[in-house]
């Protein structure tokens, strides 16, 4: 090879490598080779700003005067047209939310489903959904709901900020089911109107329902873990070990109910009407439905205290249990992982490999020119 010709190599192999960097950037976040790295931009400031916002919609703080209802509450248990103004305030937030990350989105329904869709490169007919509900109950008009389920729904937000700028193979659906509060109305609309009459492929689904509060008011001892409530089916069960591996992986310190994953309480939520109809579906929660329920483990459910500013995050409250964002944020980083596994996330080429590639290219290219 000539000295001319090394040179031209030379700048060639450099304007190459700058490219290769200039792509890569513009393609992908920083250091995009897998699962992990999704996992790690789980944000627990960001988990809480949403949970906050959610939490005080019908106030008009997010939507402006049109929206405030003197109360935060975000009723939606009789369909749309009797949706308070704080449960339609929080369907525009969940809307923009979608939107600016880039996510296909679309309100479905009777009950105002908010559906962020990021569809899949190589088997977009293959559907994992992540879901949370946004609605509250009418029994106490200001029961702002930190809890149930701001909570699960700033979850939804968080993995689909963090997923959003990924690419997988198959396609995830983010949804905030509207109507849960009436015996989960949004999520049965959703199958019988869109799932079922289109013959989807849902995988699996993870629902994420209260995660903010795991202590028991009734006994501050009680240990704090993660109940996984799922069907008696192989498929569901082989779902539910899955997250409960995917815990262990990107979340050690999150602890697991030893009894999981529980069958008793697997209707309850927006799961249910999916693993009725034979589609793997999960609960994560903080506490199964009969502890909720009937066990006393949370004296704010569904009450004006549940709040971040009140009864249910106070010290001072009698058991001392209060809202634990790192727990929370556990949570959405074991969605985050197993989700990213599960749909399966597709690497950029790193730079190094787009340089060896390069540097490739260039020696074929040199010994053509050398015959």
């Amino acid at each position: 090879m000539s000295k001319r010709t090394s040179l031209r190599a030379a700048v060639g192999l450099l304007t190459l490598w700058f490219v290769c960097v200039a792509s890569s950037a513009a393609a992908m976040p920083a250091g995009m080779v897998g699962p992990w790295d999704a996992v790690q931009q789980v944000s627990e400031s960001q988990y809480r700003t949403y949970q906050v916002t959610i939490q005080d919609m019908g106030l008009g703080l997010y939507g402006g005067p049109a929206y405030d209802q003197g109360y935060r509450n975000r009723y939606n248990t009789g369909g749309s047209a009797t949706a308070s103004l704080g449960f339609q305030e929080a369907t525009l937030y969940l809307t923009d939310q979608f939107d600016a990350m880039g996510l296909d989105v679309s309100t479905q329904g009777d009950y105002a489903n908010v559906v962020g869709e990021l569809t899949g490169t190589e088997t977009p007919e293959n559907i994992f959904i992540v879901a949370g509900h946004y609605d509250h109950p009418q029994a106490d008009f200001t029961a702002p709901g930190g809890d149930d389920n701001a909570s699960g729904t700033a979850g939804v937000l968080e993995a689909a900020r963090v997923l959003s700028p990924y690419r997988f193979e198959s396609t995830i659906r983010f949804i905030a089911f509207g109507g849960e509060e009436g015996w989960m109305l949004g999520a049965k609309d959703y199958l019988s109107k869109v799932v079922q009459p289109n013959n989807e492929n849902v995988v699996g689904m993870l629902n994420m329902d209260m995660i903010l509060r795991p202590g028991w008011d009734s006994d501050p001892n009680a240990v704090i873990d993660l109940d996984v409530s799922t069907g008696a089916s192989p498929a569901c069960q082989a779902w539910a070990s899955k997250y409960m591996i995917a815990g262990a992986t990107y979340a050690p310190s999150l602890v697991f109910d030893s009894r999981n994953p529980q069958t008793d309480d697997w209707y309850p939520g927006d799961q249910g009407p999916f693993i009725e109809l034979g589609y793997p579906g999960l609960m994560i929660a903080e506490n199964n439905a009969q502890e909720i329920w009937y066990l006393g483990a949370h004296d704010y459910y569904h009450t004006a205290g549940d709040a971040t500013d009140r009864g249910a995050n106070d010290p001072d409250n009698g058991s001392g249990v209060v809202y634990d964002y790192p727990f929370a944020t556990d949570v959405v980083r074991t969605t985050v992982g197993m989700i990213a596994e599960e749909a399966r996330i597709v690497p950029e080429p790193g730079t190094s490999v787009m340089l060896l590639g390069a540097v490739a290219g260039m020696i074929a290219l040199t010994r053509r020119r050398r015959r």
